[in-house]
């Protein structure tokens, strides 16, 4: 019984410390659960710190590709600013050298007025000979004056001497040499007569030819006008129109220019962003790397707490085991004692052992029922673990492959946030390049614009100078013929003095009928001159009148050309509202710009054209001035002539009396020639003015049609 009783103790000793185990390891397991709990925790939070981290690296991708393509637009814009820079520096050098070209034929045009200059010098000099000339022939006259006064002092002297019929028989030799004179004077002016006839029919043919010759420039001078203005009204029309683009290709760098700053700013933004998100991906990948070691280290903690538990199991079934054979075997003996006690003892300790032994065995039974219950309990949370445990494992895996795919990512991010860098400085670069090239041309358009106003403000001074000479050689003509008329007046005094006979009366008709024709010649002639100066007026008056169309066209093509010019202000105020609609039809736009400048090139040339036909027409107009200052010089030299023979005349008639009157008044008409002429000179020195003048106010309006 007392081994029995040891067993029993031991038995229960055994069951206590099964029973401490059996509570440190639920401990253990409650442990284990709460870990597993936290830690699972910890996963999720891992995982939605990862999606979120995914997610905005996809927000960030996305941006990122936004950014590329604006990238790719801005440089289309760039490329398509270079080319609209080259074309531009292509027309700037087109322009330089039309202007070269203009300053060229300038140039030309002022050494042409230069000889002109000299050839009106050489004849003004010519003109001071003749008067000298004239000067001389007056002092000769004076000469032979005073020898007739002289002569006929002394016929009064051998008057007072001699006798009457003497005087009348000498006087009538003298009357009839003087009337063989006179028919030989009469046949040779007769012949001069018909050669000036000859000369006369000359000058009407020329005259009618140069009429026609007139007519037809004039003709096609109406023209080349009408040509020029309705080139002019189109080449208006499309600098207005070229204005208008280039304010809205103006405007839209200015809007290009904006949005690259918003775009730099929004760069530098997403480079702060990143970094901030990058060390935050790099925080998190600290945190979930040490999550992962303490994962780690719990699992070789709960794997080794599972060796140790299957170990102790193990153990434990074969304690079990030894037990149960121990027991069965005490049973055997406790039988084979209680039936030997039974025999020896009496019945109450009988009744006493065998309770106890029932006891024993309800209590082994129990025990034997929550060992089982606890094995499989045991079982089933291995099998819950091992479950778990391979699914941690799949989620570690599938992490991990997440893991390494946001690194690719990230470093294709890295890659790509160098890469915009990069492409960032090069365009900043090339911003830089265009700005300097832009403001060095508009450097060299500003020196050339200022030495072409240099060489224009010269070659005005040039013509001022030139127009002033001019001026002052007409007033040294005026004065030669103001002194011309003075000796003529004093020429006539002394005709008046001389006192001749009455018996020349013969004679002085026959002249009296010279002096008739030479009248009607010159009666003829002022007819024509009147003609011609109608004709000049007429022709004034029409070219005036086109003029002031012309004036009237280019005030009206201003007029377009500012509402033109309004409308673009406020289609420029509407593009900078729709932007966005601007971005859409930028292809068209582009399109439109190459048809623009298509129609800028062919304005230059059709400016170059106008230009040539405007320099041709100042070389015709030039001719046709020294064509007129030859017709008038060729007047000059007639009516000089005619001078000369009225001074024959006059020397001639130095004698008679009665042509006194005659002669003063053919000086008279002399004089109106001479007045005439001087009308002539002054309506021709007019007329250049006024050809000067237009010429100044077309060139000063080509060039405002330039600039516009």
């Amino acid at each position: 019984m007392e081994r029995v009783y040891e067993e029993l103790d031991k038995v229960k000793v055994e069951n206590e410390k099964l029973r401490a185990d059996y509570k440190s390891k639920a401990e253990l397991c409650d442990n284990l659960k709460k870990a597993h709990s936290e830690q699972l925790i910890q996963i999720q939070e891992a995982n939605s710190k990862v999606e979120k981290q995914a997610q905005e690296l996809i927000e960030k991708s996305n941006e990122i590709s936004k950014v590329k393509q604006l990238f790719e637009d801005h440089k289309r814009n760039l490329i398509e600013k270079e080319s609209i820079i080259k074309r531009l520096s292509a027309a700037n050098d087109k322009l330089r050298v039309d202007s070269d070209e203009k300053n060229r034929k300038w140039e030309e045009g002022n050494r042409g007025l230069v000889l002109a200059l000299d050839e009106a010098n050489e004849k003004n000099i010519d003109q001071a000979q003749k008067i000298n000339v004239f000067k001389a022939e007056i002092e000769g006259l004076k000469g032979l004056l005073a020898a007739s006064q002289k002569k006929c002092l002394e016929a009064e002297r051998k008057a007072k001497a001699s006798k009457e019929l003497r005087e009348r028989d000498d006087v009538l030799l003298k009357l009839e040499e003087d009337n063989k004179k006179v028919e030989v004077q009469l046949k040779w002016k007769k012949e001069q007569f018909k050669h000036l006839e000859e000369a006369h029919a000359k000058l009407q043919d020329q005259f009618k030819a140069s009429k026609k010759e007139w007519e037809q420039e004039r003709s096609t001078l109406v023209v080349e006008i009408c040509s020029l203005q309705t080139s002019l009204d189109s080449q208006t029309r499309i600098s207005g129109d070229l204005q208008n683009r280039l304010q809205m290709c103006n405007y839209a760098l200015a809007h290009e220019e904006s949005r690259r700053k918003c775009l730099e700013v929004q760069v530098s933004e997403f480079r702060t962003r990143f970094e901030s998100t990058f060390a935050e991906y790099q925080d998190a990948k600290s945190k979930f790397e040490c999550l992962t070691d303490q994962r780690d280290r719990d699992i070789a903690a709960l794997r080794h707490s599972l060796g140790t538990k299957g170990t102790f199991y193990k153990e434990m079934e074969y304690r079990a085991g030894k037990l149960e054979s121990e027991n069965q075997d005490l049973l055997s003996s406790l039988k084979e004692l209680q039936e030997a006690q039974i025999h020896s003892a009496g019945s109450s300790s009988l009744a006493k052992l065998r309770n106890k032994l029932r006891n024993v065995e309800q209590v082994h039974r129990d025990c034997s029922v929550k060992l089982r219950a606890k094995e499989a309990e045991w079982s089933s949370q291995l099998e819950k673990l091992d479950r778990e445990r391979n699914d941690y494992r799949s989620e570690l895996e599938r992490k991990d492959a997440t893991l390494e795919e946001l690194k690719m990512e990230l470093e294709s991010c890295q890659s790509l946030t160098l890469q915009l860098k990069m492409q960032n400085e090069e365009i900043s670069v090339m911003l830089l390049v265009l700005k300097a090239a832009v403001s060095e041309a508009e450097l060299k358009l500003a020196h050339v614009e200022n030495d072409r106003d240099l060489h224009n403000k010269e070659r005005e001074e040039h013509v001022s100078l030139l127009m002033m000479q001019l001026e002052m050689k007409t007033a040294a003509l005026s004065k030669a013929q103001t002194d011309i008329e003075e000796e003529r007046e004093k020429t006539t005094s002394l005709l008046r003095r001389i006192e001749s006979s009455n018996l020349i009366e013969e004679q002085g008709l026959l002249m009296q009928k010279e002096l008739d024709r030479y009248k009607e010649m010159l009666d003829e002639s002022a007819k024509r001159q009147f003609q011609l100066k109608e004709k000049a007026l007429q022709i004034e008056s029409e070219f005036k009148e086109k003029l002031r169309e012309f004036c009237d066209a280019l005030d009206s093509a201003n007029l377009d050309l500012a509402k033109e010019r309004e409308k673009t202000a406020s289609l420029s105020r509407a593009v900078e509202s729709f932007d966005h609609i601007e971005e859409e039809q930028r292809f068209p736009m582009q399109i439109e710009l190459e048809k623009y400048k298509e129609m800028l090139e062919e304005s230059s040339r059709s400016q170059i054209h106008l230009k040539e036909q405007v320099a041709q027409m100042e070389c015709d107009s030039e001719e046709k001035l020294r064509e007129v200052c030859e017709a008038l010089d060729a007047a000059k030299l007639e009516l000089a002539e005619q001078r000369e023979k009225a001074a024959c005349l006059s020397r001639r008639v130095n004698s008679l009396d009665h042509i006194e009157e005659q002669n003063l008044l053919m000086q008279k008409e002399l004089e109106k020639y001479t007045e005439m002429v001087e009308e002539s000179s002054r309506c021709q020195i007019h007329l250049k003015e006024q050809i000067v003048q237009k010429e100044c106010d077309s060139k000063e309006k080509l060039r405002e049609v330039c600039d516009a």
